[in-house]
């Protein structure tokens, strides 16, 4: 879990970084910032004897993540169905909706993994 965890905070830092580079604008260095947090608990879980502490904070992390991308997921179809995703007129602020929906789809299998794995270990006791 804890691999898991900084791979998933290392993958939202490039997802931020990439956007950033791409389209210069600061609404999409949020995935930075939460990519950041989930990498260095995912660090902390590595190196200290509070793994627990620094999972669950992440996992909680997580989960206030997709609930700010969810609407980003929502709108996602109607992004997709345009011709072009940058000057898509039927979904307001284009860019920001394929980011938020990239971010849910990069926390979202974290987040079932954590649940399965919080499961596993309970059972195990």
């Amino acid at each position: 879990m804890v691999l898991f965890t900084k791979v998933t905070g290392l993958l939202l830092i490039l997802l931020g970084g990439l956007g950033y580079y791409l389209y210069e604008t600061f609404t999409v260095l949020i995935p930075i910032i939460l990519g950041s947090l989930i990498f260095i608990l995912g660090l902390v879980a590595c190196y200290t004897n509070k793994q627990r502490m620094a999972i669950h904070i992440a996992v909680m992390l997580t989960v206030l993540g997709l609930v700010v991308c969810w609407n980003g997921i929502k709108e996602l179809p109607l992004l997709l169905s345009c011709a072009d995703i940058l000057t898509c007129e039927s979904v307001n602020r284009p860019v920001a909706v394929l980011f938020r929906s990239t971010m849910f789809i990069v926390l979202f299998p974290y987040f079932v993994a954590s649940i399965r794995f919080f499961i596993k270990a309970r059972m195990s006791k």
